[in-house]
């Protein structure tokens, strides 16, 4: 017993270090795993925005529920092929004005919609319209916090998601168009530009 407490492990002061390097290994931990997981959550919703407009681009237009329902599935197939997981992605039924397909995972949004057309183009009779991507986060707390954009008429581009603070399927929900550089402001810039609701867009 007299041994034990001469020893180093029977001084109480011993103990109180191993626990405080203990929790310091702990808080440099978790804020790691945290900003692992975040980078694995936004990624997987970049790819899937970029293969969901790679799935409908080929189809003819006008899209009936059968385009959608066969892009869906290509783009599930685009998605395994690319190693992305893909069980908790499913598309919603109703679909918001102007919406051409609506989906979701555990913690992103996936909308699929024709962009506004551009007021200084002149369209035909055989204009088809362009269509763009947008995957946001379901909550504003969650793990995940950029949107991301991709689109047949812009470069594709992301948002720290700071200013409009898109999140949900309801009032926070992005609209068709809502990343498109507005027309005339910033074309000398080729890194970054704001779109509506002035939020910064970053090309990537």
């Amino acid at each position: 017993m007299h041994e034990w407490r001469r020893s180093r492990f029977g001084n109480p002061s011993t103990w109180y270090l191993i626990l405080g390097v203990a929790m310091i290994g702990v808080t440099l931990w978790l804020p790691w795993l945290a900003a692992t997981r975040t980078v694995r959550i936004e990624g997987r919703a970049a790819r899937i925005a970029e293969l969901l407009l790679a799935a409908a681009t080929p189809l003819s237009w006008p899209l009936d529920a059968d385009d959608i329902e066969h892009m869906h599935g290509r783009m599930v197939a685009l998605l395994n092929a690319d190693g992305v997981f893909v069980g908790d992605l499913e598309p919603l039924p109703e679909l918001p004005a102007g919406v051409l397909y609506l989906g979701q995972n555990k913690h992103y949004a996936f909308q699929l919609a024709v962009s506004p057309p551009d007021s200084r183009t002149k369209a035909g009779p055989d204009t088809r319209p362009a269509l763009e991507v947008l995957a946001w986060p379901l909550e504003n707390s969650g793990p995940g916090h950029c949107a991301w954009f991709v689109a047949e008429n812009a470069p594709r581009a992301y948002t720290r998601n700071l200013a409009a603070d898109y999140h949900g399927l309801q009032q926070h929900r992005p609209r068709p168009g809502s990343a498109q550089r507005v027309p005339g402001t910033g074309a000398g810039v080729v890194s970054a530009y704001r779109a509506a609701q002035d939020e910064r867009w970053i090309l990537f």
